[in-house]
């Protein structure tokens, strides 16, 4: 699966989310993009920043990232603890639940979303329609309930996480995070098996409680891979 749209470095003003809740899913066996107004399942215009954030959110576009690990064979992070006062821990732990999905158990596309309002800031949650998928009542959209009907199901898992750039701006109260991604969607249909990679940013804020909370996402794979482990 791709994630294409704007790097952060470009005009913030291009760069809200427009339902980027929702997750393009691709079914292996019918390799078709279920992108519709209705039928995406978690982002689409996966481009999404928080209107609280400052404008710059990284180094110059020209910047540029050492090698990754092969994200294909690579293992992905150790498990442990959510660690609300360290923001590689909530980064991993907010796009990993927020980015998977199973139809035989979510109840609509925007459960992932759902999943994490807590690790997200209140701004970012509704920017990407949050507040409308919590008290919407109607039935889920026909292209989610054909993946349902095919068992699909894609789990996501953070292989490695950077500093964008580099730099640690941890003391800043702001921080942009590359991760190095892999998915892997499944359906109860024998063969239907597809893997992908993506390089997504977080952008995190400290609170005033010292934890922190996403604030913004590109997951545009405009930087490359995150540092090799």
């Amino acid at each position: 699966m791709i994630f294409s749209g704007m790097s952060v470095g470009r005009a913030p003003s291009r760069m809200l989310v427009r339902g980027a809740s929702r997750l393009c899913v691709l079914v292996a066996a019918a390799p078709v993009l279920l992108c519709g107004v209705s039928a995406c399942s978690a982002v689409r215009d996966v481009v999404a920043r928080a209107s609280s954030a400052p404008t710059a959110t990284g180094p110059p576009p020209a910047a540029s990232q050492p090698p990754g690990p092969p994200l294909a064979t690579a293992s992905p992070l150790a498990s442990a603890p959510l660690d609300p006062h360290d923001p590689g821990s909530v980064a991993v732990d907010c796009f990993t639940r927020w980015q998977s999905y199973d139809t035989r158990a979510d109840s609509g596309p925007d459960a992932g979303l759902l999943r994490v309002r807590t690790c997200m800031t209140p701004d970012f949650f509704a920017q990407l329609g949050g507040e409308r998928a919590a008290t919407a009542t109607e039935e889920p959209a026909r292209g989610w309930l054909e993946l349902r009907e095919l068992g699909s199901r894609s789990t996501v898992e953070v292989l490695a996480t950077s500093p964008l750039g580099g730099v640690d701006s941890t003391a800043s109260g702001r921080v942009v995070l590359l991760l190095n991604v892999r998915r892997t969607t499944v359906s109860d249909r024998v063969g239907d098996r597809v893997e992908t990679v993506s390089n997504p940013a977080l952008t995190l804020l400290r609170q005033t409680d010292g934890t922190w909370l996403v604030a913004g996402a590109d997951l545009a794979n405009s930087y490359g891979d995150a540092p090799g482990r």
